[in-house]
């Protein structure tokens, strides 16, 4: 049986193979990253003339370095280019001719989806080989590159899919890129101060009764930062070149001491609601420019 391509995801590569702007990202991305390393290999060599000892802890602190640029990265670039996926259709006029093609709306958004996520694959691979530079004088496996790679999937996919669903729900893609922002943000940071927020009107709260037996704590609101990428990044990252105790005592700032199943499994926890969320969201997008479902579309 022969293998067929999305048509829509075909004619998306084909666009963007023409376009020059893929070019530009990628090696502004890598020089970036290749200027800083390569600062870095001189100072640790500088380094090592003077006190005759290698610092294994620099080249650790090297794939720190790029593994959060590059993460930085997808959750900067995904919802710029999945926001005007079906949007800019409908701008163009052109979503109508798609819907009346023998494809169905399910080709259309997987299509529109799978080219971004093609885009942010290239963009991700392309920094690899500056990444191996740690191999030099370890530190770091094969496998906690290859589990990097399939955690920077999972996110790809999860910023992916919400902004193709708002780019199917709002009508002008100014309007859906900058929802995907503000989401974002409240996702990363305003997870984090909610989380806090709960904690200090917790202390507010032991500081005004006095009473010993009450303990400041954000309580359950910390499991709010399952659904943040970048805190799950964080642990998942510590495991990996940490002591993996880092996050807890991210954690105990927030007065969340101890150890229980969710915390233990944090981070496959968190891929997992990711995951969920990315198919609710693929579902939604699916359903909204559906012409056979009754729907009322944003008029902004």
């Amino acid at each position: 049986m022969r293998w067929k391509w999305n048509p829509v995801f075909k004619m998306e590569k084909m666009t963007s193979s023409r376009s020059g702007k893929m070019s530009v990202i990628v090696f502004g991305m890598n020089l970036i990253l290749t200027v800083t390393a390569l600062i870095m290999l001189y100072t640790i060599a500088h380094e090592t003339g003077y006190t005759g000892e290698i610092p294994y802890q620099s080249f650790i602190q090297l794939y720190r370095m790029i593994a959060f640029f590059e993460f930085t990265l997808i959750l900067l670039i995904v919802p710029a280019l999945t926001s005007g996926a079906v949007s800019g259709e409908r701008e163009r006029q052109t979503l109508d001719l798609l819907l009346s093609t023998k494809m169905n709306c399910w080709d259309i958004i997987v299509g529109k989806l799978g080219a971004s996520f093609r885009t942010v694959l290239i963009v991700i691979m392309s920094g690899f080989p500056v990444l191996s530079l740690v191999f030099i004088y370890g530190g770091i496996s094969e496998f906690d590159i290859v589990f990097l790679f399939a955690y920077y999937v999972i996110t790809a996919l999860f910023t992916g899919s919400l902004g193709i669903m708002l780019s199917a729900l709002f009508k002008k893609t100014a309007t859906s890129t900058a929802v995907s922002y503000i989401i974002l943000l409240l996702l990363t940071a305003g997870t984090i101060a909610a989380s806090y927020l709960i904690y200090r009107i917790s202390y507010t709260r032991f500081v005004e009764t006095g009473n010993p037996s009450f303990y400041p704590t954000a309580g359950k609101s910390i499991y709010l930062l399952l659904i943040n990428p970048a805190c799950s990044f964080y642990y998942f990252l510590s495991g990996q070149i940490g002591s993996g105790r880092e996050f807890y005592e991210f954690l105990s700032r927030a007065g969340v001491y101890g150890e229980n199943f969710i915390l233990e499994n944090w981070v496959m926890i968190s891929i997992g609601i990711q995951f969920a969320l990315s198919v609710i969201f693929i579902c939604v997008a699916v359903r909204a420019i559906d012409p056979m479902k009754k729907r009322q579309s944003f008029l902004l």
